[in-house]
């Protein structure tokens, strides 16, 4: 169980505050606008909020945490790349000669014929999936994802939340989403934020409405389901 008792970032012209926050197993889409802080709270999270960061209490497995890497793995949003190859990159972080595992997933996420090319060739998407291989790769107990589905087709979005459906089996996986429709379909639970502030804490998908939307995005959102699908749609259009 990861638990944020309290965590506080000051950005002078923005703060953002959360308490009380619970992850257990599963798979928890953190929704909201840009600059909601979203990713400012996952920063926190794993303590790299430096001088912006006034107040942080994070437990995990009900002990105090200050440093997180024994246990969690963080795909920030934007990641510089190496000249290392697809191969190489995937195991920079973890036990290199675990080739059995890494051969798996070059298979899972569909990278066997990319292994030799160094990620520097790769476009956005194929980036990101190598990213999740790294992270995969690692083999750690909370996984926290930033907006993992930016830059992926429909294929590979929906082949990268499965993977992330199957490890939260397991595992706590907390991911920002931006795609509500997509997030909806495979979360377990749902949270909202805007303005530095949680307006919605990890409801079920199926119990979120459109006043929820509409309040958390600003905009008028209206939620329907169709044979267990959510739709979402914009009530001007």
């Amino acid at each position: 169980m990861l638990i944020i008792d309290t965590l506080e970032m000051d950005y002078g012209k923005f703060q953002m505050k959360v308490e009380n926050m619970h992850f257990g197993e599963g798979l928890h889409v953190i929704l909201g606008p840009n600059g909601s802080g979203k990713s400012s709270m996952m920063r926190g999270i794993i303590g790299y909020g430096g001088k912006e960061m006034k107040r942080r209490a994070v437990c995990y497995e009900g002990e105090r945490v200050l440093k997180t890497h024994r246990f969690l793995s963080y795909l920030p949003q934007n990641t510089p790349r190496f000249r290392l190859s697809v191969g190489q990159y995937i195991s920079l972080t973890a036990d290199a000669g675990n080739r059995s595992l890494q051969d798996s997933l070059l298979e899972r996420f569909d990278l066997h014929s990319l292994s030799e090319n160094t990620v520097e060739e790769l476009s956005g998407g194929e980036f990101k999936r190598v990213q999740c291989a790294q992270v995969a790769m690692e083999q750690k107990a909370v996984l926290l994802l930033d907006e993992v589905e930016q830059g992926l087709d429909l294929k590979y979005q929906h082949r990268i939340l499965k993977w992330m459906k199957g490890e939260a089996a397991k595992k706590t996986v907390i991911a920002n989403m931006h795609d509500v429709p997509l997030a909806m379909t495979y979360a377990d639970t749902m949270t909202m934020m805007r303005d530095g502030k949680v307006l919605v804490q990890g409801v079920s998908p199926e119990d979120v409405t459109s006043e929820m939307l509409s309040d958390c995005y600003s905009i008028p959102l209206t939620v329907e389901r169709r044979e267990g699908r959510p739709w979402v749609f914009h009530d001007a259009l």
